[in-house]
């Protein structure tokens, strides 16, 4: 160092000078938000004037997922879609023949008729279920019916 002219030193001071100023406007750039927004979009728009393609498989994929989120809500709301009805038995179709009348013809139409399935063990549990749920209802029932009267009764004995 003690070697070097000074045109070298001041040489070296600009290039030092000019490499800083280049560091803090790359910073400065890099740090402005706003303006990388405003690039982003302005290139935006150019790629979507040169090929709108890409943008729209984009917004089409977007699209899409939104639909399927959707759908699989709905579905997952709706009450056949509880796996509690896959277990419940589909009525069996019986088929009901048509009376005939005195006369020899028949009267009104054959139609379908459901008729549940006495042998299903499924059937047989949730209807077992139901009674004593039934039953579980109606104690509940009468004891808030006591209940009640035992309350109007000691706001009398009070009163």
């Amino acid at each position: 160092m003690a070697k070097d002219s000074l045109p070298e030193l001041e040489l070296a001071n600009v290039r030092t000078r000019e490499h800083i100023t280049d560091t803090v406007t790359e910073i400065r750039r890099r740090a402005d938000l706003p303006a990388r927004t405003r690039l982003a979009v302005a290139k935006t728009r150019q790629r979507w004037h040169r090929d709108p393609t890409p943008l729209v498989a984009l917004a089409v994929t977007g699209a899409a997922g939104f639909a399927a989120i959707v759908v699989g809500i709905r579905i997952r709301n709706h009450p056949g879609a509880r796996l509690d009805a896959l277990r419940e038995p589909a009525p069996v179709p019986v088929f009901k023949p048509v009376k005939v009348g005195k006369d020899g013809k028949a009267k009104g139409v054959p139609v379908f008729s459901r008729k549940d399935d006495k042998h299903n063990p499924v059937l047989q549990e949730r209807q077992d279920r139901d009674k004593r749920w039934a039953k579980v209802q109606k104690q509940a029932k009468k004891s808030r019916k006591q209940a009640a009267k035992r309350s109007k009764l000691a706001v009398k004995a009070r009163g």
